[in-house]
């Protein structure tokens, strides 16, 4: 986001350049969800935050083409290119043509869609939109930052357990917060349009709809059991324009970032009473679109069911959406900040938990590794989102021993690969994924499929990342923790590690050294002198 910013940072009429300080500009995002196509604009100083002007959606079915067929026809197509078409008109009407400040994004639909590039090529020539298809992590990390806000002006809520939950047309997201500290994050492939889908494949009767969807919400829930805590309240935070229809319903007023609570017994009613409707009866009653019509039920269904889970009586809803996050995104300048470090690495070792990771010798590992990688900064110039990968990629590299101690290198990989770290898109985790793949053993080779599948930026940056990691290793090796801290220098062409403090012996350790720093060499281009430390 800010990456692609600062690429385009350079472009003459209407940029930052030339634009007043302080003066007023429009930003718009355009999300290509399941059901719809909607679209936000705002305006907004560049410091103050985005004042929203206007906001527009139009049904488009792509979840059903997907979900269904697998790929995305040539009908809804041309429906997302007039469409798209429209919205250029509108942005032009709102002087918003500067490309950094319009960002054009696509959920699960297209992103698994067979035909996904022949969509978005097509897309691109004939509106000039350049679509992004947006991971889960992404949402995830989007959806964080722009509640977290909310959440810290309730009182009430600032330090409360909190579950939040978005039920798309293709997944559902879920967030579990303690505080403003992250516990689980995951998304689950339970989707309104999903079952909708199921229920059509059965062949079942509108009385039978609802026993089939609770049960398939009920087996998605079964899967959180172990993650959600048993004991102590939890607040439910429901997300979407399902749940927004409900309040809505009610009167109450979700505008300008208010949460409102809808009481349990008041949603499960609306929600049984629009189960015994036809779409078409919804639609008629309560003015909504097919698409919306379609998704409402399976959504409320799901809602209800997690509410009941959790034992409240009352689910939160606010305004908030995926558009204010993008839009807010687009202004943020500090993605990786400490404090959203901190929350990856928490997940990060909520994994390693998951999988028996001997957490104290991977922290420490992962110390060591961060001290040679700001120690190097000079030689390698990464930044701080490779630093976090790095320090992500050390807390788990020893997860595979949970499958097997032969080649637990490569069961870690796997196992890395398989699973959510918050924060993480899909390039950085598959990055952690790899450099904890060449922690030991084979060095990366134009052979090994995941490696060549990388572009070669990424390659460079895998290589000396996974070069500092075996270097941390190493030291590390008697599991002591003897090297507490350490200084590094570079001498001649020679990376020189000094203790800090005193270590007793550390010939185990400078064995390692030897055996184990013919890929840093090979990388960086120097030797590595381990000197034990002098009173």
């Amino acid at each position: 986001m800010n990456g692609r910013a600062s690429q385009n940072a350079e472009a003459a009429p209407g940029s930052e350049k030339t634009r007043p300080v302080n003066a007023v500009f429009p930003m718009a995002v355009i999300e290509l969800g399941t059901s719809s196509i909607r679209m936000a604009i705002g305006e907004t100083d560049g410091v103050s935050g985005v004042r929203m002007l206007e906001q527009l959606v139009r049904g488009v079915s792509l979840g059903k083409d997907t979900f269904t067929r697998r790929e995305i026809q040539r009908d809804t197509l041309q429906q997302c290119v007039t469409v798209l078409k429209s919205y250029r008109r509108k942005l032009e009407e709102y002087q918003c043509s500067d490309p950094k400040h319009i960002r054009v994004v696509a959920t699960s639909a297209v992103r698994e869609a067979a035909n996904r590039m022949d969509f978005l090529d097509r897309v691109y020539t004939s509106t000039g939109f350049a679509v992004e298809p947006i991971d889960d992590a992404e949402i995830a990390r989007l959806t964080y930052l722009g509640i977290r806000p909310l959440l810290e002006r309730e009182s009430d809520l600032r330090d409360a357990t909190t579950l939040m939950m978005e039920v798309g047309g293709g997944n559902t997201e879920i967030l579990l917060l303690r505080g403003r500290n992250i516990m689980h994050s995951q998304s689950y492939r339970l989707g309104s349009l999903r079952m909708q889908q199921m229920i059509r494949q059965y062949q079942a009767a509108r009385e039978q709809s609802v026993n089939i969807m609770h049960g398939q919400i009920d087996r998605t829930l079964e899967q959180m059991r172990d993650v959600i805590p048993q004991h102590g309240e939890i607040e439910l935070l429901a997300l979407g324009s399902d749940v927004r229809f409900v309040a809505s319903a009610l009167q109450l007023d979700v505008s300008g970032g208010n949460m409102v609570r809808v009481p349990l017994r008041q949603l499960h009613r609306m929600t049984t009473g629009l189960a015994g409707m036809t779409v078409e009866q919804i639609m008629r009653r309560h003015h909504l679109e097919l698409s919306h019509a379609e998704t409402l039920v399976p959504a409320l269904l799901a809602y209800v069911r997690m509410a009941q889970f959790l034992g409240t009586q009352h689910i939160l809803v606010t305004g908030f959406n995926l558009r204010d996050a993008l839009l807010q995104g687009m202004l943020q300048s500090a993605d990786w900040s400490e404090d959203f470090r901190e929350q990856i690495f928490r997940s990060a070792e909520e994994l390693a938990r998951k999988f028996h990771i001997d957490l104290d010798h991977s922290r420490h590992v992962a110390r060591l590794c961060r001290q040679i990688f700001q120690a190097l900064q000079s030689e390698h110039k990464l930044d701080v989102r490779c630093e976090t990968i790095l320090y992500v990629a050390a807390l788990l590299h020893e997860a595979g021993l949970f499958v097997s101690a032969s080649s637990y290198h490569k069961h870690s990989h796997y196992l890395i690969s398989n699973s959510e770290i918050f924060g993480l898109n899909s390039l950085d985790h598959k990055l952690t994924a790899l450099v904890a793949r060449y922690h030991r053993r084979a060095t990366p080779k134009a052979s090994h499929e995941p490696f060549a599948e990388l572009d070669r930026d990424s390659r460079v940056v895998l290589s000396r990342l996974a070069s500092i990691l075996r270097l941390g290793i190493s030291l590390a090796h008697s599991r002591t923790q003897r090297i507490r801290s350490l200084e590094c220098t570079v001498e001649r062409n020679r990376l020189v590690v000094r203790p800090i403090g005193p270590t007793g012996d550390l010939s185990m350790e400078q064995l390692e050294l030897r055996q184990n720093s013919a890929m840093f060499q090979d990388v960086f281009g120097m030797t590595v002198l381990l000197r034990e430390h002098s009173f």
